[in-house]
């Protein structure tokens, strides 16, 4: 099953860009540690926003009768077609590490700084430099058919959607 990266939209706004990402974490203890998270990643040119009204849910603990294993600190479950992203309370890390382990595994992040976020969800500037042009376009289409760079709609294909999304962001010099 393809997993989806939960990304609502990016909606860019002159040079400063937002990023909403879906997530259902339950209980406020998790959604306060979800938001220092994504505060954490945010800079005055990208803002990270949860959005609550889709996406995997993120307990604390199991929801199913399957123990932890005590060296794991987060576990992702699918059950009939729902994704559900479980921290394991009695894991190796402390709860704020733990949701920046699922956060970076679900929302595909290489590493947990503002760097990497912007990479990842500041739409069609693919290489970062602060313009979409002819260099971003060449590495969407060096991904073209497969997985990775260039996955402009978050659903873990660069495919014609991406590319359509790139020639929308896109503007003639």
């Amino acid at each position: 099953m393809r997993r989806s990266l939960g990304m609502a939209a990016l909606l860019l706004a002159g040079s400063a860009a937002a990023a909403d990402l879906t997530l259902r974490p339950q209980g406020p203890q998790l959604t306060r540690a979800v938001q220092q998270a994504l505060a954490e990643l945010s800079t005055p040119g990208l803002s990270l926003r949860l959005v609550t009204t889709g996406g995997p849910e993120l307990t604390l603990g199991s929801a199913s009768s399957v123990p932890f294993n005590p060296d794991v600190a987060v576990r992702t479950v699918a059950q009939a077609g729902e994704r559900r992203i479980e921290i394991n309370p009695q894991g190796p890390l402390a709860l704020d590490a733990a949701v920046r382990q699922a956060l970076a595994q679900e929302f595909d992040l290489d590493a947990w700084t503002p760097e990497a976020a912007r990479l990842r969800f500041s739409g069609a500037d693919l290489n970062g430099d602060g313009a979409v042009d002819l260099t971003d376009l060449a590495l969407l289409m060096n991904s073209l058919g497969g997985t990775g760079r260039g996955d402009l709609n978050g659903d873990r294909q660069v495919d014609d959607a991406d590319l359509k999304l790139f020639a929308e962001a896109y503007q003639l010099p």
